[in-house]
Protein backbone atom coordinates (compact mmCIF):
# COMPACT_ATOMS: atom_id res chain seq x y z
CA UNK A 1 0.00 0.00 0.00
CA UNK A 2 1.53 3.73 -1.60
CA UNK A 3 -0.04 5.23 1.46
CA UNK A 4 1.58 2.81 4.33
CA UNK A 5 4.85 3.37 2.83
CA UNK A 6 4.50 7.38 2.97
CA UNK A 7 3.16 6.94 6.99
CA UNK A 8 6.14 5.09 7.62
CA UNK A 9 8.52 7.46 6.39
CA UNK A 10 6.51 10.57 8.08
CA UNK A 11 6.77 9.16 11.14
CA UNK A 12 10.80 8.77 10.60
CA UNK A 13 11.22 12.20 9.29
CA UNK A 14 9.70 13.45 12.48
CA UNK A 15 11.83 11.26 14.55
CA UNK A 16 14.81 12.85 12.97
CA UNK A 17 13.34 16.39 13.70
CA UNK A 18 13.54 15.04 17.54
CA UNK A 19 17.08 13.88 16.93
CA UNK A 20 18.14 16.75 15.98
CA UNK A 21 17.06 18.88 18.55
CA UNK A 22 18.05 16.18 21.27
CA UNK A 23 21.61 16.75 19.56
CA UNK A 24 21.41 20.24 19.78
CA UNK A 25 20.75 20.13 23.66
CA UNK A 26 23.37 17.80 24.05
CA UNK A 27 26.09 20.05 22.75
CA UNK A 28 24.46 23.20 25.11
CA UNK A 29 25.91 20.73 27.84
CA UNK A 30 23.94 18.23 29.79
CA UNK A 31 25.03 19.82 33.14
CA UNK A 32 22.51 22.20 32.41
CA UNK A 33 19.32 20.84 34.04
CA UNK A 34 17.26 22.30 30.65
CA UNK A 35 19.39 21.07 28.51
CA UNK A 36 19.20 17.86 30.10
CA UNK A 37 15.12 17.82 30.36
CA UNK A 38 14.87 18.89 26.77
CA UNK A 39 17.24 16.19 25.26
CA UNK A 40 15.67 13.48 27.19
CA UNK A 41 11.91 14.44 25.96
CA UNK A 42 13.23 15.11 22.37
CA UNK A 43 15.17 11.38 22.55
CA UNK A 44 12.13 9.94 24.03
CA UNK A 45 9.86 11.29 21.19
CA UNK A 46 12.35 10.26 18.63
CA UNK A 47 12.75 6.46 19.77
CA UNK A 48 8.95 5.93 19.69
CA UNK A 49 8.36 7.66 16.27
CA UNK A 50 11.53 5.74 15.21
CA UNK A 51 10.19 2.47 17.16
CA UNK A 52 6.60 2.58 15.07
CA UNK A 53 8.21 3.65 11.48
CA UNK A 54 10.14 0.83 11.98
CA UNK A 55 7.21 -1.47 13.13
CA UNK A 56 4.92 0.12 10.15
CA UNK A 57 7.88 -0.65 7.46
CA UNK A 58 8.55 -4.36 8.46
CA UNK A 59 5.71 -5.41 9.57
CA UNK A 60 2.56 -3.04 8.81
CA UNK A 61 0.69 -0.37 9.42
CA UNK A 62 -2.14 -2.75 10.97
CA UNK A 63 0.72 -3.92 13.76
CA UNK A 64 0.38 -0.39 15.48
CA UNK A 65 -3.66 0.66 14.90
CA UNK A 66 -5.82 -0.49 17.65
CA UNK A 67 -7.82 -3.32 16.96
CA UNK A 68 -10.88 -1.48 15.68
CA UNK A 69 -8.91 0.41 12.76
CA UNK A 70 -6.88 -2.88 12.53
CA UNK A 71 -9.61 -5.26 11.09
CA UNK A 72 -10.05 -2.46 8.29
CA UNK A 73 -9.94 -3.02 4.62
CA UNK A 74 -7.08 -1.09 3.10
CA UNK A 75 -9.17 1.90 1.84
CA UNK A 76 -10.70 2.54 4.78
CA UNK A 77 -7.36 2.49 6.31
CA UNK A 78 -6.36 5.24 4.19
CA UNK A 79 -9.60 7.05 4.40
CA UNK A 80 -8.64 7.71 8.18
CA UNK A 81 -4.59 8.18 7.46
CA UNK A 82 -6.00 11.06 4.94
CA UNK A 83 -8.25 12.63 7.36
CA UNK A 84 -5.87 12.00 10.30
CA UNK A 85 -8.06 9.60 12.15
CA UNK A 86 -5.51 6.77 12.80
CA UNK A 87 -5.56 5.67 16.46
CA UNK A 88 -2.31 4.13 17.33
CA UNK A 89 -1.82 1.64 20.07
CA UNK A 90 0.11 2.51 23.25
CA UNK A 91 3.84 2.44 22.83
CA UNK A 92 4.30 -0.02 25.36
CA UNK A 93 1.95 -2.35 23.62
CA UNK A 94 3.94 -1.85 20.35
CA UNK A 95 7.26 -2.33 22.33
CA UNK A 96 6.03 -5.49 23.64
CA UNK A 97 5.41 -6.66 20.22
CA UNK A 98 8.80 -6.21 19.37
CA UNK A 99 9.62 -7.98 22.28
CA UNK A 100 8.41 -11.44 20.96
CA UNK A 101 10.30 -11.09 17.05
CA UNK A 102 14.03 -10.74 18.38
CA UNK A 103 14.68 -10.82 14.78
CA UNK A 104 13.13 -7.71 14.08
CA UNK A 105 15.99 -5.43 16.10
CA UNK A 106 18.05 -8.29 17.93
CA UNK A 107 17.53 -5.89 21.09
CA UNK A 108 18.94 -7.22 24.32
CA UNK A 109 17.36 -6.76 27.88
CA UNK A 110 19.26 -3.42 28.51
CA UNK A 111 18.05 -1.52 25.63
CA UNK A 112 14.38 -2.59 26.45
CA UNK A 113 15.41 -1.15 29.70
CA UNK A 114 16.44 2.17 28.46
CA UNK A 115 13.56 2.67 26.49
CA UNK A 116 11.48 2.15 29.51
CA UNK A 117 14.23 4.16 31.47
CA UNK A 118 13.65 7.35 28.81
CA UNK A 119 9.60 6.82 28.98
CA UNK A 120 9.59 7.04 32.65
CA UNK A 121 11.83 10.37 32.64
CA UNK A 122 9.51 12.02 30.06
CA UNK A 123 6.16 11.12 31.45
CA UNK A 124 7.24 12.25 34.91
CA UNK A 125 8.29 15.43 33.77
CA UNK A 126 5.22 15.76 31.35
CA UNK A 127 2.92 14.62 33.79
CA UNK A 128 4.14 15.46 37.22
CA UNK A 129 7.90 16.21 37.83
CA UNK A 130 10.75 14.19 38.69
CA UNK A 131 14.27 14.59 41.09
CA UNK A 132 16.94 13.83 39.53
CA UNK A 133 19.19 12.27 41.92
CA UNK A 134 23.40 13.14 41.74
CA UNK A 135 24.08 9.52 40.27
CA UNK A 136 21.20 9.94 37.39
CA UNK A 137 22.75 13.54 36.60
CA UNK A 138 26.01 12.39 36.04
CA UNK A 139 25.28 9.41 33.90
CA UNK A 140 22.73 11.27 31.62
CA UNK A 141 25.39 12.28 28.95
CA UNK A 142 26.27 8.44 28.86
CA UNK A 143 22.72 7.17 28.80
CA UNK A 144 21.25 9.80 25.80
CA UNK A 145 24.24 8.84 23.64
CA UNK A 146 23.58 4.66 24.19
CA UNK A 147 20.33 5.46 23.41
CA UNK A 148 21.23 7.64 20.43
CA UNK A 149 23.71 4.90 19.16
CA UNK A 150 22.09 1.61 20.42
CA UNK A 151 18.56 2.14 20.05
CA UNK A 152 17.78 4.78 17.59
CA UNK A 153 21.20 4.34 15.41
CA UNK A 154 19.51 0.18 14.65
CA UNK A 155 16.17 1.38 14.50
CA UNK A 156 16.81 3.96 11.42
CA UNK A 157 18.89 2.28 10.43
CA UNK A 158 16.79 -0.78 9.03
CA UNK A 159 15.73 -0.67 5.66
CA UNK A 160 15.99 3.13 6.11
CA UNK A 161 15.98 3.67 2.23
CA UNK A 162 17.60 6.02 0.39
CA UNK A 163 15.14 8.95 0.17
CA UNK A 164 15.15 8.79 4.03
CA UNK A 165 19.13 8.60 4.27
CA UNK A 166 19.01 11.62 2.18
CA UNK A 167 16.31 13.23 4.33
CA UNK A 168 18.84 12.17 7.56
CA UNK A 169 22.05 13.66 6.01
CA UNK A 170 20.35 17.01 5.17
CA UNK A 171 18.43 17.27 8.92
CA UNK A 172 21.68 15.97 10.81
CA UNK A 173 24.98 16.75 8.76
CA UNK A 174 24.54 20.66 9.50
CA UNK A 175 27.01 22.12 12.43
CA UNK A 176 24.93 20.71 15.43
CA UNK A 177 25.90 17.21 13.99
CA UNK A 178 28.87 18.25 13.37
CA UNK A 179 29.71 19.39 17.22
CA UNK A 180 28.51 15.79 18.42
CA UNK A 181 31.09 14.12 16.14
CA UNK A 182 33.32 15.74 17.87
CA UNK A 183 32.31 14.12 21.55
CA UNK A 184 34.36 11.68 22.68
CA UNK A 185 32.06 9.78 24.45
CA UNK A 186 29.88 9.94 21.18
CA UNK A 187 33.10 8.26 19.19
CA UNK A 188 33.79 5.61 21.44
CA UNK A 189 30.18 4.34 21.90
CA UNK A 190 29.54 4.48 18.45
CA UNK A 191 32.66 2.48 17.84
CA UNK A 192 32.21 0.13 20.35
CA UNK A 193 28.28 -0.24 18.36
CA UNK A 194 30.18 -0.80 15.61
CA UNK A 195 32.74 -3.53 16.72
CA UNK A 196 30.01 -5.09 18.40
CA UNK A 197 27.37 -5.01 15.21
CA UNK A 198 30.18 -5.88 12.53
CA UNK A 199 33.05 -8.04 12.38
CA UNK A 200 34.74 -5.96 9.93
CA UNK A 201 35.10 -2.32 9.64
CA UNK A 202 37.01 0.33 7.29
CA UNK A 203 38.21 3.81 7.48
CA UNK A 204 35.50 6.32 5.90
CA UNK A 205 37.06 8.77 2.84
CA UNK A 206 35.25 11.47 3.66
CA UNK A 207 35.01 11.59 7.58
CA UNK A 208 38.52 9.73 7.79
CA UNK A 209 37.07 7.90 11.13
CA UNK A 210 36.96 3.76 11.09
CA UNK A 211 32.83 3.79 10.79
CA UNK A 212 32.65 2.35 7.54
CA UNK A 213 30.50 -1.18 7.03
CA UNK A 214 31.20 -3.86 4.49
CA UNK A 215 28.21 -2.39 3.02
CA UNK A 216 30.08 0.91 2.29
CA UNK A 217 28.28 3.24 3.90
CA UNK A 218 29.80 5.20 6.97
CA UNK A 219 27.76 5.03 10.51
CA UNK A 220 29.39 8.53 11.82
CA UNK A 221 28.92 10.88 8.46
CA UNK A 222 25.94 8.85 6.62
CA UNK A 223 28.15 8.85 3.28
CA UNK A 224 27.91 6.24 1.12
CA UNK A 225 30.26 4.64 -1.51
CA UNK A 226 29.03 2.09 -2.89
CA UNK A 227 27.55 3.54 -6.46
CA UNK A 228 30.33 2.27 -8.98
CA UNK A 229 29.99 4.97 -11.66
CA UNK A 230 31.78 7.16 -9.07
CA UNK A 231 33.87 4.23 -6.83
CA UNK A 232 35.37 0.96 -7.35
CA UNK A 233 37.49 -1.42 -5.28
CA UNK A 234 40.46 -3.41 -6.04
CA UNK A 235 42.16 -5.68 -3.78
CA UNK A 236 45.14 -4.18 -1.58
CA UNK A 237 49.14 -5.72 -2.83
CA UNK A 238 49.57 -5.14 1.71
CA UNK A 239 46.69 -7.12 3.68
CA UNK A 240 44.86 -8.43 0.52
CA UNK A 241 41.53 -6.78 1.49
CA UNK A 242 39.43 -5.92 -1.37
CA UNK A 243 39.43 -2.29 0.18
CA UNK A 244 41.31 -0.11 -1.98
CA UNK A 245 38.93 2.56 -3.64
CA UNK A 246 39.36 4.59 -6.48
CA UNK A 247 38.19 7.78 -8.78
CA UNK A 248 35.96 5.40 -11.38
CA UNK A 249 34.78 8.66 -12.53
CA UNK A 250 38.01 10.69 -13.43
CA UNK A 251 39.91 7.27 -14.03
CA UNK A 252 40.22 7.30 -18.43
CA UNK A 253 40.91 11.04 -17.82
CA UNK A 254 44.15 10.13 -16.97
CA UNK A 255 45.09 6.98 -19.35
CA UNK A 256 43.02 4.76 -17.04
CA UNK A 257 45.54 4.85 -14.76
CA UNK A 258 44.59 6.42 -10.58
CA UNK A 259 45.83 6.37 -7.22
CA UNK A 260 43.70 4.60 -4.83
CA UNK A 261 43.86 4.08 -1.22
CA UNK A 262 43.25 1.14 1.08
CA UNK A 263 40.10 2.10 3.60
CA UNK A 264 41.62 -1.26 5.76
CA UNK A 265 45.44 -0.32 6.36
CA UNK A 266 45.77 2.62 4.67
CA UNK A 267 48.47 1.94 2.06
CA UNK A 268 47.82 3.43 -1.50
CA UNK A 269 48.10 1.73 -4.90
CA UNK A 270 48.05 2.28 -8.57
CA UNK A 271 44.74 1.09 -9.84
CA UNK A 272 44.32 0.47 -13.59
CA UNK A 273 41.77 0.19 -15.47
CA UNK A 274 41.39 -2.47 -18.55
CA UNK A 275 40.54 -0.56 -21.81
CA UNK A 276 39.56 -3.69 -23.41
CA UNK A 277 37.31 -5.34 -20.54
CA UNK A 278 36.77 -2.72 -18.47
CA UNK A 279 37.99 -4.67 -15.55
CA UNK A 280 39.79 -2.56 -12.39
CA UNK A 281 42.43 -4.17 -10.98
CA UNK A 282 45.73 -3.00 -8.70
CA UNK A 283 48.74 -1.89 -11.25
CA UNK A 284 51.12 -3.60 -8.41
CA UNK A 285 49.44 -6.73 -8.66
CA UNK A 286 49.12 -7.72 -12.48
CA UNK A 287 50.47 -7.65 -16.30
CA UNK A 288 49.03 -4.44 -17.23
CA UNK A 289 49.62 -5.68 -20.76
CA UNK A 290 47.09 -8.76 -20.60
CA UNK A 291 42.95 -8.03 -19.00
CA UNK A 292 41.32 -10.75 -17.05
CA UNK A 293 40.14 -12.67 -20.14
CA UNK A 294 43.00 -12.94 -21.68
CA UNK A 295 43.04 -10.08 -24.21
CA UNK A 296 45.97 -7.72 -25.05
CA UNK A 297 44.85 -4.40 -23.59
CA UNK A 298 47.25 -2.55 -25.96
Amino acid sequence: MKFEKEFAQLLFRNAVIFIDSAIGYINKGLDNYVNMLQAIVNLQFAMELALKSSVVSCCGIRTILVSKQSCLSDSEIEELYVTNKLKIREYDEIKNFTKGRERLYNFERKEYQYMEMFQKYRNCVLHSSYIFNEQERQSVEKDVIYALIYILGILMSEETGIENRKFMQEYLNDSQYAILLQNPIYNHELYNFLKKEYEDLYTCPYCSTRTMTIDYKCARCFNTFSDRHFFQYVTCGYCGEDMVICDAANIEYNNNYIRGLCLNCGNDTMVYKCSKCGQYVNAELFDMTKCHEGFYAF
